[in-house]
């Protein structure tokens, strides 16, 4: 355990030093703040805010998930960190599951960071302490997690570039995964199609589960049982990700 947390406080020390990561943040930044001269030009309606807010909130974490999940394994193993790491008494687990831990922590770093400026944006807007909108942000930020765990297991066995490619095609096909069995069951669709339908539905993670935003904007009572549900398939999602990495890169030669 002393390995695990020792990686995943160099992985956070390390890697929020990176300029790219302070160039995101400064523009998430500055988005979250010109939702006051929006609301004060053109929208002057707090659910307007809420909704550019919290979406812009989303936007770059998933900017700064995607660019922490596909670049952060392969520098190490460039720096050639990894080899110093691995002939240390630390098993390749070990530096699997520090290095996801870290960039989780540098992910809540940044999260922290956004929700303080949009649930400032908030009461300066006269919505007084957001809290479903911070329960939003929250989810928002369980679902990055298992974003960075896909990104860390692809990592495990292609280059950045490809990486990247399928990374975002899971983050895409996530989103619509659940429509996709909606719309096969309303149009009839039967046989091979059907099936490959369902394969899609249950292979790829289903991330609409995470999406809390409506309820934040329009401040609709919580769901706190279909919240529950979705922390357990998130932390089940991730444990089979992070188990599948590790038996991957038992394999592989380093």
């Amino acid at each position: 355990m002393n390995n695990i947390w020792t990686i995943a406080r160099n992985t956070w020390k390390l890697e929020i030093r990176d300029k790219i990561l302070y160039g995101l943040i400064v523009f998430a930044l500055l988005y979250v703040f010109f939702q006051v001269f929006l609301a004060q030009l053109v929208l002057r309606e707090l659910p307007m805010v809420k909704s550019f807010g919290l979406t812009g909130i989303y936007f770059f974490n998933a900017l700064i998930a995607l660019f922490l999940g596909t670049t952060s394994f392969f520098r190490d193993v460039d720096r050639k960190i990894v080899y110093f790491i691995l002939s240390k008494p630390v098993s390749r687990a070990q530096f699997l599951i520090g290095k996801f831990v870290g960039l989780c922590l540098v992910l809540m770093t940044t999260t922290a960071v956004l929700a303080v400026a949009y649930l400032g944006l908030i009461a300066y807007e006269h919505g007084g302490f957001d809290a479903l909108g911070l329960l939003a942000i929250s989810m928002q930020y369980l679902e990055m997690m298992l974003f960075l765990a896909f990104a860390l297991f692809v990592s495990t066995f292609s280059s950045s570039l490809i990486s990247i490619v399928y990374t975002s095609a899971v983050f895409f096909l996530g989103h619509i995964v659940s429509s996709l069995i909606a719309d096969a069951k309303s149009v009839g669709i039967t046989g091979v199609q059907y099936v490959l339908v369902q394969i899609l539905y249950y292979v790829f993670p289903n991330l609409e589960k995470f999406d809390a935003r409506s309820l934040a904007i329009h401040a609709v009572a919580a769901p706190w049982a279909s919240f529950g549900l979705a922390v357990a398939y998130a932390a089940a999602y991730i444990a089979l990700l992070l188990w599948a990495s590790v038996w991957i890169f038992n394999k592989r030669e380093i």
